[in-house]
């Protein structure tokens, strides 16, 4: 049985209202989506996670590279396309904030909104791992 945890979605659509923004999803640590913004439908949301699954555990094998003192925790990654970014942010224990944008995004905004919802809401934004079942 797993803990209920509230619903967050409201967060996650409140991130889309930063000019420019389209999408935003929570991810578990594992890759899973658990929670979609109102515009991003669940086999979006699942794809994005598994893409930026592989994008954030590429991004933390690069904290060696940034730092002298060895590998650095890893907290942000951005990737800029022609017609938008996206966004990926360190979220609590065990989660992933994932937002996407259009070209015209401010930049700044965004990314400290992201970062004002990971502060502000720290508990409901941790996601437990799964466990794993006995049955094979």
């Amino acid at each position: 049985m797993t803990a209920s945890r509230p619903n967050v979605a409201w967060i996650l659509d409140e991130l889309t209202t930063v000019d420019h923004a389209r999408h935003a999803l929570l991810l578990s640590a594992d890759g899973l989506a658990v929670a979609y913004s109102k515009d991003c439908d669940k086999d979006l949301g699942d794809q994005i996670a598994a893409a930026v699954s592989g994008l954030q555990s590429l991004s933390r094998a690069g904290g060696a590279f940034v730092s002298d003192e060895g590998n650095t925790p890893w907290q942000q990654t951005m990737v800029q396309y022609r017609d938008g970014f996206l966004f990926l942010i360190a979220g609590g224990h065990g989660a992933h904030l994932v937002a996407s944008a259009g070209i015209d995004v401010k930049i700044e905004a965004l990314s400290y909104k992201m970062a004002d919802v990971v502060k502000r809401l720290p508990e409901a934004l941790a996601v437990a791992q799964r466990e794993h079942s006995q049955q094979g």
